[in-house]
């Protein structure tokens, strides 16, 4: 599945209380696929089920006229949150014509909805969860795009300034030695 994205014609947004600093989010068919993607790749309700969806589709007037390959989901808070509950974005790249992702989609029509996010099939068999466990070496899962559990990287780091320099001071003392001194 892809998550899909239903814009409308551009409409002006208060900058001062947009989490993204916009001005304005929608379609014209004037703008780039970097401008359509980098206005409108968020505030939107986003379920969890979309962090495991690797392709984003933005539609205007029913059919597909961004795709982009989804590296992350990032929750934003309002500058102004009135009550309101935070909204998530999408993290990606955009893709260009030649890849088979953006070949498939483009262009393609999407069924009426009334919600504006809306999940579709595409081209990718649904792969298997990628397991990872906790970089620092002690095998506890963890869920990407995460490399470390709570507080293993500062464990990691720690042991390895250890095992080299012998503590902390001993990092800092070879580290000013080999590249000088800066003033705090």
């Amino acid at each position: 599945m892809a998550v899909n994205f239903k814009l409308s014609d551009i409409k002006p947004v208060d900058p001062q209380d947009d989490p993204m600093g916009r001005e304005w989010v929608g379609y014209r068919a004037t703008l780039t696929d970097e401008q359509v993607f980098t206005q409108n790749r968020g505030m939107w309700f986003l379920a969890a089920r979309a962090e495991e969806e690797r392709y984003a589709t933005f539609s205007y007037t029913g059919k597909i006229v961004v795709v982009v390959e989804i590296t992350g989901v990032e929750t934003l808070p309002w500058a102004r949150p009135n009550g309101r509950r935070d909204k998530q974005a999408v993290i990606g790249r955009v893709l260009e014509s030649g890849h088979p992702a953006y070949d498939f989609f483009i262009g393609r029509p999407i069924a009426a909805a009334r919600n504006p996010v809306s999940y579709i099939n595409d081209p990718e068999p649904r792969r298997a969860p990628e397991r990872r466990s906790c970089a620092c070496g002690c095998d506890t899962p963890v869920q990407p795009p995460k490399h470390f559990a709570p507080g293993h990287d500062q464990r990691a780091v720690h042991e390895r300034i250890a095992r080299r320099w012998g503590d902390t001071v001993g990092f800092i003392r070879w580290f000013d030695e080999t590249y000088g001194r800066q003033a705090a």
